[in-house]
């Protein structure tokens, strides 16, 4: 993924950091020294670290998805750069999400998009993710519509002995039929009134 040597690059880096520092003393006094030019040699030495770090653990970004590297490019982070690729394989993936979403969302506020995944990339919350499988729905959830063969049936019947249960079924009709013939025994008779002459009123 490293077209040059980071070692050559860290020192060429370090070398210019030092130029620029030796020069802002020899041609300005310290109170005209602006955070403009210490910020520039500040990313020169960020670029430096970032080189060095190269040798020691070369970055890979084979562990990130596609879609989320297209993403980065998408919004700009410039995936060929040592600093990005260093700051990419050192945090989590929840991290490089995290800080790509408020990219995404901030786009128009955010004009310096390299810095700022930088800079917020460490202060990003890292979470849990769950896996990356695909989107299920209730119509991937539901059985085969075709109907299982009887002579499929019966094999499964005859090969878990299916056929000696054979439970006793009943209508939905005869057992509230049951139900109520149930209540009418426990019910009390009620007094005959067919004969109205042997009523006391």
């Amino acid at each position: 993924m490293m077209e040059n040597n980071p070692l050559e690059t860290a020192t060429h880096l370090s070398q210019t950091a030092t130029d620029q520092l030796k020069s802002l003393v020899n041609r300005l006094p310290l109170e005209h020294i602006t955070p403009q030019l210490i910020a520039e040699v500040e990313v020169l030495l960020q670029q430096t670290l970032a080189n060095l770090k190269a040798v020691i653990n070369p970055p890979s970004l084979d562990h990130i998805p596609s879609d989320i590297l297209s993403l980065a490019e998408s919004l700009g982070i410039p995936l060929d750069d040592i600093e990005v690729q260093v700051a990419m394989s050192s945090h989590h993936l929840s991290q490089i999400i995290g800080v790509l979403a408020e990219i995404d969302n901030r786009a128009e506020m955010i004009r310096r998009r390299r810095e700022y995944f930088l800079v917020r990339l460490p202060d990003i919350t890292v979470e849990k993710l769950g896996s990356r499988l695909p989107v299920m729905t209730a119509a991937d959830l539901q059985g085969p519509t075709e109907h299982t063969p009887a002579s499929v049936r019966d094999a499964l019947k005859a090969k878990y002995n299916l056929n000696l249960l054979n439970p006793k079924r009943h209508s939905q009709g005869s057992l509230f039929e049951r139900i109520k013939q149930a209540k009418q025994a426990l019910e009390p008779q009620d007094v005959s009134l067919e004969d109205e002459d042997d009523l006391p009123f």
